[in-house]
């Protein structure tokens, strides 16, 4: 990004000298800088963008994933330790007849 910024100033000073350093005139040269700079780099900003959404999804996604196996482990073994806990169950007494 300081690359850009520092493209952006470069523009936007040829910008002014081709006025003929004319002032009262920054801010237009400094946004016309920045049109033409952002243009030409529209294509490397939509790639970078891209690719930093996916490696949030991967990452996000991986959560999710180590969570949901996390909380099934966590939940499977209170089960078993439940299970072991409880006494085991008597059949009913057998009637006599």
């Amino acid at each position: 990004m300081e690359n850009l910024s520092i493209e952006i100033v470069k523009v936007a000073y040829d910008l002014y000298v081709k006025r003929g350093m004319a002032h009262g005139h920054d801010l237009e040269d400094w946004l016309a800088a920045e049109k033409i700079v952002l243009e030409k780099h529209a294509k490397e900003i939509e790639q970078e963008v891209n690719i930093i959404g996916a490696a949030k999804e991967k990452k996000a996604s991986g959560k999710t994933r180590a969570k949901t196996v996390k909380t099934f482990e966590k939940t499977s073994k209170k089960t078993s330790i439940n299970r072991s806990q409880t006494k085991p169950r008597k059949s009913p007494p057998k009637k006599r007849t």
